[in-house]
């Protein structure tokens, strides 16, 4: 709807936001009003704009959605969001989904994230990181995103953005405004609202409630969102694998279909609002976001494969991954005028993100290797002796053989006279074994074997023995069997020695429980924040000026905790009542260690205390000040000039109870004066040698780091005709290198990374031109723009370096560097035509186009000029649509048609190491640095629509991949990894790629119920 009273002849329509993808409708032409209003509210479509009559547009390359648009969009995460922006896409990450967004070349933490002003947390960024654990399955920690449902307003810019987002925003940025009460309580004092839907590529089911009112100066809001779905399925999901035992059995490089993940969501938002007057507002707000997967990596190259009952044996992996996002914050407004501002907003909010990845490998099953009981063995208590007897209750029997060589071999026969296979039961000696008096009663005999005696005369029979009880220090009781010996003399050495009767315990052969190890990754991000925002609305020598400033003070606490053990599970009987014996000076006593876990007995054992980190922990303080000015200079001029400084300090440190290991810091800035392999050696791991030259590289590495940055845009606006718009703008943006890229150490035959202090930030600077032809609420804009990147931070090999001080061990090591040049240009195309300018027939239906062709190169000492390979290719997308004017019922179709990716624009980094290995791909010997699998050029064709039987009811639905087209995304295919273990194809055959694939015809339903 549009509101007449806001009518005025302005023309100059064209927010061309320079390639956004949603831009905005034109002015009504109204030849008639006279309304000098210094805002006007447009609407176009579902999108609402708030424009200054006299000042530009903020920024010439915004695409702003708010909560109606993503409701008819049916966007519920962040593909959803860009799934018809041109030249913006989600970085695919594998099994925990998308890690941010990519935008002029750039991805992950060069395209800033915020909600609410607040910096979201960081991936781990750098390429070592990325080499060394992600395509292993560990560290798989991504991006936080926020709950769509929340959102009141999503704003996405395309450029340098540093004076909105501040360090981060090199190709762009992403900002979401959370929901308000008082967006509800617009004519009433209360608001009950609940919408529900299904999504078929995921299965996932979803729930939001909102409520709120207004009592008297307060009012309230809370929105509680559920949702509940497994992994995206893939082209082919349903058909690929026939039953669950196949799929299941389905593991490796070579599987074809998504492994399978739980995945849910838990989002509430609550939001308590006073006002006791219209000059002051107070509001507290509590933002509690939680996202889990749990699920199974089938397609983890290291797990056995090719039939169930292998996997069976052999067990599986597990992952648990968790993101929680936790906002308390504290807002105040003044809305009195005073000379120094119109308006004043200070808030305070304090942040806490938890991204956690953990990995248990196990096997749970009865016929797994470490608890199979082929022999069918038990223990029963008979006549207060305890006997292993068969899987019948019957009693064992031995069976004594002659063997070739002339000696005796012992069998054992269970009670219906068949042989117990020797590779299913084992004889263990009450040396290496105690009793646990907690599981057994240990007033009781035991019924053991014995072959020969003290003097070693055969035996060959069973005998009741009786247990010594014992009690440790900790009141722990055991019991123990005493084995008989007598000192006799050797016969060679002619010295006394101790000769012992064979006794045995005959047990199962496995160990009877299973051992579960495991990898739990945290990395956590704390955030302080305090913010002043002042504007002020001046009019000067017939100019008018809104003005913007304040400050931002911020600090963050970013570190890493990594557990790494195993722990006994799946305990069977034969493991469960014994616990392991240790000899101390000769004699064999009760002694639990947590760490101790001999292969020569069934103890179950555990360590699960150790804590490390790859990361040393940072803090990092953030202060700015910015500045705008959005000046209309005259009504055919308009400039807007916008400043921000900042001030960033890290202070990184070292945490002894969570350290990083010695061996990874030793020797990185001071040699090691000496060989220190081994505890023993003279600079060995634990010697006060290698402790002072751990401080000694400690001193360096920890070193406090000062950024400084200018950012600032300037926009220029110029409106010669009614019909034309002509839009510049400069911009640029910064991002200080991140904690693992400046800090990182790792020392590894194969892959070494020494950390750079010295690095600096990165920089972008933005060129952008559009033109725009507009009527009405029709328009076209062209927009050419290129960004140049100063200081671009890329993993380099460094050469071969000596580990320590007069080592023969050569590593091959890398280090995080600042490369001279990067460089990205592009064209793009956003256009809206209304159908009703052809004839008022045709009023509410529409056609729109969007067009990006984008070109970016890294500039580099050793390769010359490398592709980018976050470049997406060329892409346009078609939309016809019709809405009636009371909104009652709409359609849009979409058609998105995509370039396949070219060779010559990727870059693959292992390709020298797999030159020289003669590794071969698609059946070739690689010879040169492109990537082999790509995307090729598909259309994908979507409708979606919305109907309104009541003013209270919006059902909702979309079909997408209308035409069931199999294709693969280039982010999907730049996800593939070419070592590792996880994200895995075989890249000879290219079996497994499937997995990658889109989903297949696909379709949402929703309903919202508003009251």
């Amino acid at each position: 709807m549009q509101n007449k009273s806001l009518y005025f002849r302005y023309n100059v329509l064209a927010i061309c936001v320079l390639g956004t993808m949603q831009s905005i409708a034109a002015y009504a032409d109204d030849d008639n009003t006279k309304d000098k209003a210094q805002e006007a509210t447009v609407v176009l479509d579902t999108i609402t704009v708030v424009l200054d009559k006299n000042t530009q547009n903020q920024s010439t390359s915004n695409t702003l959605k708010n909560a109606k648009e993503l409701s008819k969009q049916m966007v519920s995460d962040s593909r959803d969001l860009v799934r018809y922006e041109t030249g913006v896409t989600v970085v695919e990450t594998g099994r925990f989904g998308a890690s941010g967004y990519s935008i002029r070349g750039v991805d992950e933490n060069r395209v800033a994230i915020n909600i609410d002003g607040l910096r979201q947390a960081e991936t781990l960024s750098s390429q070592g990181f990325k080499e060394l654990f992600e395509g292993y399955g560990n560290f798989n920690n991504t991006r936080n995103s926020v709950e769509i449902e929340n959102v009141k307003l999503a704003t996405i810019t395309k450029g340098a953005d540093s004076v909105a987002s501040g360090s981060g925003a090199l190709g762009g940025a992403v900002g979401f405004k959370t929901k308000e009460a008082s967006d509800f309580l617009t004519k009433k004092d209360w608001h009950i609202g609940y919408k529900t839907g299904y999504a078929s590529a995921n299965n996932q089911k979803f729930g939001s409630l909102s409520l709120a009112g207004r009592l008297g100066k307060f009012d309230a809001l809370l929105i509680a969102t559920r949702r509940d779905g497994h992994e995206l399925e893939n082209y082919g999901y349903d058909s690929v694998y026939g039953t669950k035992e196949e799929d299941l059995a389905a593991t490796g490089a070579k599987r074809e279909k998504t492994d399978p993940y739980h995945i849910k969501s838990d989002s509430n938002l609550i939001k308590i609002g006073f006002e006791p007057n219209e000059n002051h507002r107070f509001d507290v707000a509590f933002d509690d976001t939680r996202s889990t997967s749990n699920g199974e990596d089938l397609s983890y190259v290291l797990r056995s494969g090719g039939s169930f009952s292998e996997r069976t044996t052999e067990g599986e992996r597990r992952t648990y991954d968790k993101s929680n996002r936790k906002n308390l914050a504290f807002t105040y407004n003044n809305y009195k005028p005073t000379p120094l501002w119109d308006s004043l907003e200070l808030s305070f909010a304090n942040q806490k993100i938890t991204s956690k990845a953990r990995t248990d490998e196990y096997c749970f099953y009865d016929t797994c290797v470490g608890v199979r009981n082929d022999a069918g063995l038990n223990l029963a208590l008979k006549d207060n002796v305890y006997h292993v007897v068969d899987g019948t209750g019957g009693e064992l029997t031995a069976q004594v053989e002659e063997n070739r060589w002339g000696g005796k071999d012992v069998s054992y026969i269970n009670s219906q006279g068949q042989k117990i296979s020797g590779f299913d039961i084992k004889d263990y000696s009450p040396d290496n074994l105690l009793i646990d008096c907690n599981k057994l009663d240990c007033t009781n005999k035991f019924r053991l074997f014995v072959k020969k005696d003290e003097n070693k005369t055969d035996k060959y029979a069973f005998v009741d023995r009786s247990i010594t009880v014992k009690s440790d220090d900790a009141g722990n009781r055991y019991g123990y069997i005493d084995v008989a010996s007598k000192q006799v003399i050797g016969a060679f050495s002619g010295l006394p020695t101790t000769q012992k009767e064979e006794v045995f315990f005959l047990l199962p052969r496995n160990v009877g429980y299973q051992t579960n190890f495991y990898k739990d990754r945290d990395l956590n991000t704390n955030t302080k924040q305090l913010r002043l925002n002042l504007s002020k609305h001046l009019d000067l020598f017939g100019t008018s000026h809104r003005l913007k400033y304040g400050a931002t003070f911020e600090k963050s606490n970013k570190s890493m905790v990594n557990q790494d053990g195993y722990e006994g599970g799946n305990v069977k009987w034969w493991a469960n009542s014994f616990i392991c014996n240790r000899r101390v000076y000769g004699k064999a006593e009760y002694q639990p260690e947590p760490n101790y876990w001999p292969t020569s007995c069934n103890s179950v054992r555990s360590n699960t205390e150790s804590k490390d980190s790859y990361l040393i922990p940072v803090e990092t303080k953030n202060n700015s000040l910015h500045f705008s000015d959005h000046w209309r200079v005259t009504d055919k001029v308009a400039v807007d000039a916008q400043y921000r400084y900042d001030s960033i300090k890290l202070k990184p440190s070292y945490d002894p109870s969570v350290p990083v290991p010695k061996g990874l810091i030793a020797g990185i800035f001071v040699p090691v004066p000496d060989r220190w392999f081994g505890d023993n050696a003279p600079c060995g791991y634990n010697t006060p040698c290698l402790n002072e030259n751990l401080a000694q590289n400690l001193e360096i590495l920890l070193q406090n780091r000062k950024f400084k940055h200018h950012s600032y845009n300037l926009s220029l606006a110029l409106d010669p005709a009614d019909w034309l718009r002509v839009q510049g703008k400069y911009s640029n943006g910064f991002r200080a290198p991140t904690s693992d890229e400046a800090y990182m150490t790792f020392k590894h035959p194969s892959f070494s990374i020494t950390p750079n202090v010295l690095l600096k930030p990165e920089i972008a600077k933005t060129k952008e031109l559009a033109v725009t032809l507009h009527r009405d609420n029709s328009f076209i804009t062209a927009n050419a723009f290129r960004t140049d990147y100063d200081d671009f931070i890329d993993l380099k090999y460094i050469g071969e370096r000596a580990i320590d001080a007069g080592s023969v061990l050569q590593y091959p090591f890398y280090q995080n560097v600042n490369r001279e040049k990067a460089k990205v240009t592009g064209f793009e195309v956003n256009s809206r035509l209304g159908l009703d300018l052809l004839s008022d027939k045709l009023s509410g239906f529409h056609v729109g186009y969007k067009y990006t062709r984008q070109k970016g190169r890294i500039h580099t000492e050793e390769d010359g000029e490398i592709p980018m390979n976050a470049i997406q290719p060329a892409t346009g997308v078609y939309n016809l649509g019709y809405t009636a004017k009371d909104d009652k019922y709409g359609v849009n179709f979409y058609a998105t048609q995509v370039a396949a990716k070219k060779a010559k624009d990727t870059y693959n980094s292992n390709w020298k190491g797999w030159k020289e290995s003669g590794k071969l791909v698609q059946g070739n010997l690689v010879t040169d640095s492109t990537l082999a699998w790509r995307s090729g050029s598909y259309t994908v064709l979507d409708v979606i629509a919305h109907y309104k039987p009541t003013k209270n009811i919006t059902l909702s639905g979309g079909i997408f991949n209308l035409t069931n087209k199999k294709y693969l995304t280039w982010d999907s295919a730049r996800s593939i990894r070419g070592v590792g273990t996880i994200n895995l194809i075989d890249q000879n055959t290219g079996a497994g790629i499937n997995r990658f694939y889109a989903p297949e015809r696909n379709f949402k339903i929703s309903a919202e119920f508003v009251f």
